[in-house]
């Protein structure tokens, strides 16, 4: 499923989840059981986290998401797990995955009130462009106080002529 789900132009819904567990050999049964198990590392993955065990949270969300990658609550947390590490280690390959699972996420449940916010966060914290932040923030603040003390010019001009 994992797989099928990397390429584009196979999207991952039910019935293709379905139909890989029945390749599989496996019966409804097992592909619940595979769920709960999802839902079980989730949780795990959420107390790791919590305890600052962010590598071992990482591991139960990439299984869970294999197990059942349908649940974009595990796809969230992966996402949001990554972007940590990367940000972090300054790690691309995370990053990069950090990103495309959030992206998966928005396109799957565009009202997902988490996910463009934490879209944001990882455009804005490419460790490709560490370091590069200092030039556009200072344009920003420079471009702040130009207007700032454009502004008071002409307010000072105004209250001059009253």
């Amino acid at each position: 499923v994992v797989e099928l789900q990397t390429k584009k132009e196979h999207r991952v819904d039910e019935a293709t989840v379905r139909q890989v567990a029945r390749d599989l050999g496996m019966s409804d049964d097992d592909l619940q059981k595979a769920r709960e198990d999802a839902r079980a590392r989730k949780l795990r993955a959420q107390t790791m986290r919590s305890a600052g065990a962010l590598d071992e949270a990482i591991a139960e969300l990439e299984i869970g998401n294999g197990v059942n990658p349908l649940d974009l609550e595990i796809s969230y947390m992966l996402a949001d797990a990554l972007h940590l590490r990367s940000q972090k280690t300054d790690d691309r390959a995370d990053w990069e995955r950090a990103k495309k699972l959030v992206l998966e996420v928005i396109e799957a449940a565009p009202a997902h009130k988490e996910a463009p916010g934490l879209l944001n966060a990882i455009v804005n914290h490419d460790p490709a462009k560490k370091g590069d932040n200092a030039i556009p923030i200072a344009i920003i603040v420079a471009a702040g106080a130009a207007v700032l003390i454009g502004a008071g010019v002409v307010l000072h001009f105004l209250v001059g002529l009253f």
